[in-house]
């Protein structure tokens, strides 16, 4: 708890960028026989097959492709929030629980638009009769876009509230 409690501005930072680094990366995929597919958080897809690979959208429904790219918008400002002010806070010697209310708003941002998006996948595919996680019967298993977003905000949570008094 020491080493939390002195680096907490570090727990911040590594927070920061696990969230940017997941941000960036698919958020899930799907695999067929001959193909697979990566799917990023702004409904981008690469299909590698054995021929060349494919870039295009996975679905082409306005509504969800507003919200998806509003919530990796989200997800991108709060990981960049999260670095600059980890860097703010180490150069000034700053206590980061000072602002323990900003910092819970900007790990709710991280969580609640990462698990809304997950629930609207869910939701569109249920629309149409279809499953969309492998965990509900169907074919797209979550990435580390996803599961990285978690990660990165149970750091940014050590950092502010197990760091220096």
């Amino acid at each position: 708890m020491n080493f939390i409690k002195r680096n907490a501005t570090v727990f911040l930072f590594i927070g920061g960028l696990l969230t940017l680094i997941a941000t960036l990366t698919p958020t899930e995929f799907h695999t067929e026989p001959g193909s697979t597919y990566f799917v990023w958080m702004w409904q981008t897809y690469l299909e590698i097959d054995p021929g060349p690979f494919i870039i295009g959208l996975l679905r082409t429904d306005l509504m969800l492709l507003t919200f998806s790219i509003v919530f990796s918008v989200i997800l991108f400002s709060s990981s960049l929030i999260s670095i600059t002010a980890s860097v703010f806070y180490r150069k000034r010697d700053k206590d980061p629980r000072e602002h323990k209310r900003s910092w819970l708003i900007l790990v709710s941002a991280i969580i609640l638009s990462t698990l809304a998006w997950i629930i609207m996948m869910e939701t569109f595919y249920r629309l149409y009769g279809f499953a969309h996680w492998s965990i509900v019967g169907g074919g797209y298993i979550p990435h580390f876009g996803v599961i990285g977003q978690f990660i990165g905000a149970i750091f940014i949570i050590l950092g502010v509230f197990y760091g220096k008094n």
